[in-house]
């Protein structure tokens, strides 16, 4: 039985060494696994905006905040002259990932003059004046939008024999535009959108000519002016440019098409004021704009250089 004991004896002390040896190693690991995510986060120096790459933080201990053209907030290294976006500060999401609509409800507001008709009158067109238009961009994508403007017409065609006329009316028009470069720089827009638009006016045909040639005379009349109503809508897409600082230019292609038109005695209307002429389903305007941004920009701070 003696070395049965001794045998016994053996293994309970191999047992407790090996007890002894893994609570001195297993809290070591432990401790070494809670500590390396914070070490190998990055090589360089820690500080605010980790992203455990190297060379992407900053150490609060020398560093200072500016801002950008957009008015985010950049962290700025002074030491090693590293910028970093303050991810917090911007309103990013978790994982740095850009929100759906960075710019704030209220981005800005435009004012602009169409002198698509001014300058087309020039080449030829008979008819047209002016048109103003009044817009709000709203995180800078999606833009409301009215347009007022002013037509008229007196034109007598070459090949027939009367005077087509239209006092000066106003017209106008709602809609909205998207802009689908909303999370890029708002100097440049791409947009397509709607318009509603709606003119009543009144309309002239006179001196209208019939001549007989049986009996080679000829008579001169004027119909009765009448008045009118029509309500259309357009599609648009066009593009919008910052020139010098809150002028900017663009322009508008345009298919127009009739929703509604009140009946006519003596025929239907050639020119509509907001509309353009019945011939023709595509026009164009191209607009000059004036913005007033809803936010200021903050200047930046002047970076030390010790």
């Amino acid at each position: 039985m003696r070395p049965m004991r001794t045998t016994q004896l053996s293994r309970l002390i191999a047992v407790a060494f090996l007890f002894v040896t893994m609570g001195v190693i297993l809290p070591d690991a432990a401790a070494q696994r809670r500590i390396n995510p914070v070490k190998n986060a990055s090589k360089e120096l820690q500080g605010k905006n980790e992203r455990r790459q190297d060379g992407d933080s900053i150490d609060v201990s020398h560093f200072v905040e500016k801002h950008d053209e957009r008015g985010n907030i950049v962290l700025v290294d002074t030491v090693k002259g590293i910028e970093v976006p303050d991810s917090i500060a911007n309103g990013l999401e978790p994982g740095g990932k850009v929100p759906k609509m960075i710019y704030p409800l209220l981005h800005s507001a435009s004012v602009s003059v169409d002198i698509w008709d001014p300058v087309m009158r020039l080449f030829g067109q008979h008819y047209g004046l002016i048109e103003f238009s009044g817009e709000v961009n709203l995180h800078n994508r999606y833009i409301p939008v009215v347009e007022i403007g002013l037509g008229t017409t007196d034109y007598t065609p070459e090949d027939n024999n009367y005077t087509y006329k239209v006092p000066l009316t106003p017209y106008f028009r709602i809609g909205c535009n998207y802009n689908f470069l909303y999370n890029s720089n708002p100097d440049y827009l791409v947009m397509a959108g709607l318009r509603f638009g709606y003119s009543r006016f009144t309309y002239e045909v006179n001196d209208v000519t019939i001549a007989s040639d049986y009996w080679g005379e000829s008579a001169t009349f004027n119909l009765p002016r009448q008045t009118g109503s029509f309500t259309y809508m357009q599609v648009v897409f066009g593009l919008k440019v910052k020139v010098y600082g809150p002028i900017s230019m663009g322009w508008f292609v345009r298919y127009k098409a009739k929703l509604h038109e009140s009946d006519a005695t003596y025929g239907k209307p050639w020119y509509i004021p907001g509309y353009g002429s019945r011939n023709g389903a595509i026009t164009g305007s191209f607009y000059i704009s004036y913005t007033l941004p809803f936010k200021r920009k903050i200047p930046a701070p002047e970076i030390p250089l010790d």
